[in-house]
C-alpha cells in the first residue's frame, strides 16, 4: 500500500510548515507487513530516513490505529532513555489527508519475524531473547506516576480490554462457538481487579523491536495499544508464544530447545529479574487465557477486514487462517494446571 502523490504533497507542505524539510525526490518506501497502521521510510532535505506512520483508510474500530496515543507514549519514553524511536511531529487534523500521522526517528537494525530467529546462533538468540525479556520489565518498572501520560489508571484493565476486544468481534450477527463463550464468561471473572498497574505496550513480541549488531534490542515499536493496565497482559502475550505450535503464527512450541530458544521459565526469570517482582503462577496462567481469547479476536477482526476489503498486510489470510489452531490451543490451556503453562 502506497500514499498518493496528491497526499504526499500534502503531507510534504505539512511538515515544511512545522519546520520538517523533506527530501521531495524520495518517494515513500512503504516496511513492515504488521496489521496495524501504514509505515513508511521517508528522506529529510539533509537525506537522513524517517519513518511516516499513518492511520489507514476507511472505518477504523474505536480504539484501534491509535497513532496520537504512540506520538505520546514515544515522547513520555525517551524521557525516561527507554529504547524508543524519537516522535518527530504529529498531525492530527484529518482533514489534511483524512487520517492522523506522525514522523519519527529512523533505528536501524534488524526485525525478525522468525521466533526461531533463523542465521543466528544458539548463544546469539539467547542474547536477544534475554534483551526482549529485560526491555518488558524494564518497561513494567516505571512509576505510572512518574511517567508524562493522560492515560486513565483505573484498574481492572485486562477486565475491561477483553471485553471490549470479545464484544467487539461477537455480537448478535457474529456469535462465537460455545467453547469460546464458556472460557470468556469464565476468565472474566477471575482477572484481577486491584492489581500492580505499569505502563503496557499491548502487542509486545519479537518483531515489532529493533535488534543490532550486538544482539541487544535496541528499539521497540508499534505503541497503538498501549494504556496503563496490570503487567501480566504483557508477559503473558510473550508467554503463549510457548504454548501455540511451531509454525503458527509467532509459535516456538516444543521446537524452542532444538533451536537454541530459552524455555519460557527462563525467559519469565530474565523478565522478573529486571522487573523487580516475582510473577505469580495462577495470575499468569489467567493472563495466559485472556492473551489467547484476545489473539483469538485479532485473527477474527484480521477476518472481517479482509471480507470488508480493510486489510493491506501481505499476510492477512495466513493470520486468518490460524485462528483455529489458536482456539486449540486456548481451549487445552483453559484445561491445564498453572505449572504446565511453563515450560521448562
Amino acid at each position: 500500500m502506497g500514499i498518493e502523490k496528491k497526499d504526499f504533497k500534502k503531507i510534504l507542505d505539512f511538515l515544511n510548515l512545522n519546520g520538517l524539510r523533506l527530501n521531495d525526490i524520495f518517494l515513500p518506501k512503504p516496511i513492515g507487513i504488521g496489521q496495524s497502521n501504514p509505515t513508511f521510510l521517508i528522506q529529510d532535505n539533509k537525506l537522513n530516513l524517517k519513518v511516516l506512520r499513518m492511520q489507514p483508510p476507511g472505518d477504523l474500530v474505536r480504539g484501534a490505529h491509535r497513532v496520537d496515543r504512540e506520538f505520546l507514549v514515544l515522547k513520555a519514553l525517551r524521557e525516561k532513555n527507554f529504547i524508543v524511536p524519537e516522535p518527530i511531529i504529529h498531525c492530527d487534523d484529518t482533514s489534511i489527508v483524512g487520517r492522523q500521522f506522525y514522523v519519527m526517528e529512523f533505528i536501524d537494525g534488524d526485525i525478525f519475524d522468525d521466533p526461531f530467529i533463523k542465521g543466528k546462533s544458539s548463544i546469539e538468540k539467547i542474547s536477544i531473547y534475554h534483551s526482549l525479556a529485560e526491555s518488558l520489565g524494564r518497561l513494567h518498572s516505571f512509576d505510572t506516576n512518574d511517567l508524562n501520560l493522560p492515560f486513565k489508571k483505573n484498574h481492572g484493565f485486562m477486565k475491561r480490554n477483553l471485553s471490549v476486544w470479545y464484544n467487539q468481534i461477537f455480537n448478535e450477527d457474529n456469535k462465537p462457538d460455545k467453547d469460546i463463550e464458556k472460557v470468556f464468561n469464565t476468565i472474566i471473572d477471575d482477572l484481577p481487579e486491584n492489581g500492580d498497574l505499569s505502563l503496557l505496550h499491548g502487542d509486545y513480541k519479537l518483531d515489532n523491536v529493533v535488534v543490532n549488531k550486538n544482539n541487544n534490542c535496541i528499539a521497540i515499536l508499534d505503541w497503538e495499544l498501549s494504556s496503563f493496565g496490570e503487567p501480566m497482559a504483557d508477559i503473558s502475550f510473550q508467554m503463549i508464544n510457548w504454548l501455540i505450535p511451531s509454525g503458527v503464527l509467532y509459535g516456538i512450541g516444543g521446537d524452542w530447545k532444538k533451536n537454541g530458544i530459552p524455555s519460557s521459565e527462563t525467559f519469565l526469570g530474565w523478565y522478573e529479574k529486571s522487573y523487580g517482582k516475582t510473577v505469580d503462577l495462577l495470575s499468569l496462567r489467567n493472563a495466559c487465557i485472556f492473551s489467547l481469547i484476545k489473539l483469538f479476536c485479532i485473527l477474527k477482526g484480521i477476518e472481517n477486514r479482509i471480507n470488508q476489503g480493510n486489510a493491506f498486510s501481505e499476510d492477512a489470510d495466513l493470520k486468518a487462517k490460524a485462528a483455529p489452531n489458536i482456539k486449540d490451543v486456548l481451549m487445552n490451556a483453559f484445561e491445564s494446571n498453572p505449572k504446565d503453562l511453563i515450560i521448562s
